[in-house]
């Protein structure tokens, strides 16, 4: 006696969709997550050693731009260099609506004891206050800053 398994036409197509649509999730979140390159903890330095750079103490400012699911979103950042460690820092959010401002927001509320007092080089933030996007945007602006101040 043979047993011939039909597969239902309805449930091979769901499933077909949803591997596809996993599958597209998964090549933006490689896409942008290997165009920025930021796979550290919060602020970490486990298994990375501090660079060797000197900053110039100062203020310095730069825009930090990110992929969010609804676009191109971006935050300005103000950080003050002191000795190589950073002594204050300011975000000012740039989306104006949605969730992008929502998590901006959030973010901008809760970054700073990450931040203030780290050496420049240490800082690294991913997840903040449940945003992770705009840490991407708060990483570049860092990159840009570092790249202003070094002596």
């Amino acid at each position: 006696m043979q047993s011939k398994n039909k597969v239902n036409p309805t449930v091979a197509v769901i499933i077909a969709i949803a591997l596809i649509a996993s599958i597209a999730v998964a090549i933006a979140l490689f896409s942008n997550s290997s165009e920025r390159q930021q796979t550290s903890p919060t602020t970490s330095t486990q298994g990375a050693e501090p660079q060797t750079a000197t900053y110039a103490n100062g203020t310095y400012e730069a825009t930090g731009e990110y992929v969010s699911p609804g676009g191109r979103e971006s935050i300005d950042v103000s950080v003050t260099v002191m000795n190589g460690k950073i002594t204050d820092t300011t975000i000012t959010p740039n989306a104006d609506s949605g969730e992008a401002e929502e998590y901006q927001q959030r973010f901008a509320a809760s970054y700073k004891d990450m931040v203030v007092g780290k050496s420049i080089d240490e800082v690294s933030l991913t997840r903040v206050a449940g945003s992770s996007l705009t840490g991407i945007g708060f990483n570049d602006a860092l990159e840009q800053i570092k790249e202003d101040a070094a002596a």
